[in-house]
């Protein structure tokens, strides 16, 4: 099963997503680097890096060019001494949950993590009770013209939800 965003609708997801855990997006200007730089700079490594060492090691499949990515990153991460600020970057980070000074902080345990992080569908229920989705009919429970969302991990299942609360789980 296929299932394709249209234009714009990955940021909305990814912006309702952020919503949920109460995250905010802060946006730059075209062509303001500076605005992004920490997120740039590994991005410029890998860039340069991983093409050459997946030639030079003559990569022929996907999962010898993951096992190069996996040990570019666990290096940037884990060994390289940053420029700036002299240290290891996982090192720093780990100072700084430590010290408290960490901006991230762990996912609570109770929240629906498959509800935050799934493709949001809105759907009306129809007169025999059910949704249409992938050409099939699903069962809701609920009275026609009651608002749904539907909820879709791709490849794997979708929830039906009604303010907030879910109704039915399917896989794929």
């Amino acid at each position: 099963m296929r299932y394709k965003l249209r234009e714009d609708e990955g940021e909305i997801q990814f912006r309702r997503a952020l919503s949920s855990l109460t995250i905010g997006m802060i946006y730059t200007g075209k062509r303001q680097a500076q605005g992004k730089g920490k997120v740039e700079k590994i991005f410029d490594y890998l860039q340069r890096r991983f093409p050459y060492l997946c030639e030079k090691q003559k990569v022929k499949d996907l999962s010898e060019a993951q096992k190069i990515l996996d040990e570019l990153i666990r290096y940037y991460n884990d060994q390289r001494v940053h420029e700036e600020t002299g240290q290891i970057p996982s090192q720093r980070w780990q100072e700084a949950i430590a010290h408290g000074k960490g901006k991230l902080r762990p996912l609570e345990a109770s929240m629906d993590h498959d509800q935050i992080f799934s493709i949001d569908l809105q759907r009306k229920v129809r007169k025999d009770g059910t949704i249409m989705f992938m050409g099939k009919k699903w069962p809701t429970g609920c009275p026609e013209g009651t608002p749904v969302t539907l909820c879709l991990i791709p490849n794997q299942k979708f929830m039906i939800y009604k303010d907030g609360k879910k109704l039915w789980e399917f896989h794929l």
